[in-house]
């Protein structure tokens, strides 16, 4: 089917968590210039009718960007269920994530295709999947494979893949087990030659809304974004710039990978870190980006520690 934003009257975006508030907040700027554009927003009843706390503070905020509440709830309906919610909508955007467990991001794609949705921004807010291949330690993965063959199988739905790498601030989680603050560690996975592309979730809220509307339509494509991209030896560099004095680099090779995982099999950092040692298909060169080719200026990793690392002790 072919459209133009004249015909994008309804958006649906899927969740309302650390990627989908920043792309619901960018989302509803952009329909302030694109005024016959409505957003709604997919909220499950406890969340949708909350009247104190968290969830009633984020109900006010979509409530004053203008952004309907939808009640469904992904994990607990049905394909056919969930098709009828999305079936009133021209566009939907999945923010959802891993959350729902094994499966889920297929049943949500397989209802918005039931549906007759025109155009889909999948939850494939990640790596190069195609590339990546299966079998890289990380299961749901895997899954993303299967969603993009859902999508490539049929013309009838419109689809958009918003390729960001990992999300900045999981690089520095202390679960994560690269950058050890504690220890004044940074654990390179694989080789120290190998990258990895970073983004923030406001980055790819922003970026999100601008490939949304930019005109012409983007049909049927990877888009790729990136806040950064860098070496784990350039991430090795970042810290010891910015906690000067002594620290450690130690590499972690495939095979140390591969036994934690075995060791560990339900610990998903250790999947993650496996999945992120590879050569290819989870970073590319910033400036083939869709932001640097528009000169939307993103987030560095050095930016984000300035911005996020600010503790006195560091």
């Amino acid at each position: 089917m072919s459209m133009t934003n004249s015909h994008e009257k309804s958006v649906l975006v899927l969740g309302a968590g650390e990627l989908g508030l920043p792309v619901l907040r960018a989302m509803s700027q952009k329909a302030q210039q694109n005024t016959q554009t409505k957003i709604s927003v997919l909220l499950r009843s406890e969340a949708a009718y909350a009247d104190s706390g968290a969830r009633k503070t984020r109900l006010d905020a979509l409530e004053k960007w203008g952004i309907g509440v939808v009640v469904g709830d992904l994990q607990a309906q049905s394909i056919d269920e969930l098709s009828e919610c999305f079936r009133p909508f021209d566009a939907v955007i999945n923010c959802s994530g891993f959350v729902g467990g094994p499966g889920t991001q297929r049943k949500i794609t397989q209802a918005v295709l039931n549906a007759g949705v025109a155009r889909y921004f999948p939850w494939q807010f990640g790596v190069d999947y195609d590339v990546v291949g299966k079998g890289s330690g990380q299961q749901v993965w895997d899954e993303q494979l299967e969603v993009r063959a859902l999508l490539r199988a049929q013309t009838a739905t419109e689809w958009v893949i918003v390729s960001t790498g990992m999300f900045t601030s999981y690089l520095f989680e202390p679960s994560f087990g690269v950058v050890d603050e504690a220890r004044r560690t940074v654990y390179g996975l694989g080789s120290w030659d190998y990258a990895l592309t970073l983004t923030t979730p406001d980055d790819i809220g922003t970026l999100t809304a601008e490939i949304f509307f930019h005109q012409p339509l983007l049909r049927n494509e990877i888009v790729y974004i990136a806040g950064d991209t860098l070496t784990w030896r350039a991430l090795a560099d970042l810290m010891q710039k910015r906690w000067g004095g002594e620290m450690t680099r130690q590499l972690l090779d495939n095979e140390k990978l591969r036994e934690d995982v075995r060791n560990n099999p339900d610990d998903v950092a250790a999947k993650y870190r496996l999945a992120f040692a590879r050569p290819d298909g989870v970073a590319w060169n910033k400036a083939d980006t869709f932001n640097a080719q528009q000169g939307i200026e993103t987030t560095t990793a050095a930016q984000w520690l300035t911005d996020n690392y600010a503790r006195s002790e560091y």
